[in-house]
């Protein structure tokens, strides 16, 4: 169990990832990969396009949730796990590093290349009785921005080792890279489709994200990471938009 590779998650446990062995849930194919991936681009295509209202914020949730419970049907609950106390040594640490990632990143990116700001940044206007309801509106926006990195990640992962019979280890780490690359390119309309920002810069970030769940496999520590992350970020740009 003390082996060093251990750190990152990358040695097989009892409770391994779902969907990419035999011994666990059932196992993605073809088919069943398509669902997932198909699942996540409609459900972020209509949220791209603020389809459904309300609900809008909602959108990467239920297309992505739906296929999974399709396809896994009773294992579909294989993505959540119970917290557990050293998971929040883990969301803290994951929190901290992430937040100086970001900021390390964003500051290189913008000496070296034009960038453009995030528009919800942009949008506050000091007033916390306005910025309330977007904060609030985050949390589902955020649980579905990680359903639509990780489901891509576990059909990589599943494709890695059952197609292109990489070593787990391996289909694990071009994976967690290329979900990463993914998760950048949704964010290629915020940033004015700046290749460079929401790749580069996002991408980075995303690495440091998937690490909780990969290493615990629980998609709670990851979100948890991640609403912690942007409220953080867009708390700076609310405080400076009272100040303007």
């Amino acid at each position: 169990m003390n082996n060093k590779n251990d750190f990152f998650g990358f040695e097989r446990k009892n409770d391994d990832f779902p969907f990419y062995n035999d011994l666990e849930s059932p196992t993605l194919n073809l088919k069943s990969g398509l669902i997932f991936l198909i699942a996540v681009a409609v459900g972020f295509a209509l949220f791209l396009i603020g389809f459904g209202g309300p609900v809008q914020p909602f959108m990467n949730v239920i297309f992505p949730l739906a296929a999974v419970i399709f396809v896994a049907r009773s294992q579909w609950t294989s993505l959540f796990r119970k917290l557990v106390a050293k998971d929040i040594i883990l969301i803290i640490g994951t929190y901290i590093v992430n937040i100086i990632v970001t900021f390390v990143a964003g500051f290189v990116i913008s000496k070296l290349f034009n960038v453009s700001a995030n528009p919800v940044g942009e949008s506050f206007n000091g007033n916390f009785a306005d910025a309330l309801p977007m904060f609030l509106k985050m949390v589902p926006m955020l649980f579905g921005e990680e359903l639509i990195t990780i489901l891509p990640f576990l059909v990589i992962l599943a494709f890695g080792v059952k197609k292109l019979k990489l070593s787990r280890k391996s289909a694990i780490i071009v994976a967690w890279v290329v979900a990463s690359i993914i998760f950048g390119v949704y964010h290629l309309q915020t940033y004015n489709w700046n290749l460079v920002q929401a790749i580069l810069g996002i991408g980075i970030a995303r690495v440091v994200l998937l690490y909780p769940y990969i290493k615990t496999k629980n998609i709670w520590t990851s979100f948890i990471v991640h609403v912690m992350n942007d409220w953080t970020l867009f708390g700076f740009a609310f405080l400076s938009s009272m100040h303007h």
